[in-house]
C-alpha cells in the first residue's frame, strides 16, 4: 500500500470520526433540550419528570466526545508522520 493510499484511507477514517463527533454533539444537545423540557413540565407535578439517569448519560456523551477528539488528534499525528 502506498503512502498516498494510506493518506486517502485515513482521510476517510477521519471523516467518519468527525461525523461521529457531530452526531454525539447533536445527541448531547438534544438530551439537554429534553431535560430542559422535562424540568419545565415537572413544575406541574409533585415529582420530577427528569430521569435520574440523565446526568450519567450526559457525562458519558461528554466522555465520548473527548475520546473522539483524542482519536482525531492521534490520527492527525499519524498522518503528519507519514
Amino acid at each position: 500500500m502506498s503512502i498516498e493510499a494510506i493518506r486517502a484511507t485515513t482521510a476517510q477514517v477521519r471523516d467518519q470520526i468527525v461525523a461521529a463527533h457531530q452526531d454525539v454533539r447533536t445527541a448531547r444537545d438534544l438530551l439537554t433540550d429534553a431535560v430542559r423540557t422535562l424540568t419545565d413540565l415537572s413544575r406541574n407535578h409533585s415529582v420530577s419528570l427528569v430521569p435520574p439517569e440523565h446526568q450519567r448519560a450526559d457525562e458519558q456523551l461528554g466522555v465520548c466526545l473527548e475520546q473522539l477528539v483524542g482519536c482525531l488528534a492521534c490520527l492527525d499525528r499519524f498522518v503528519a508522520g507519514l
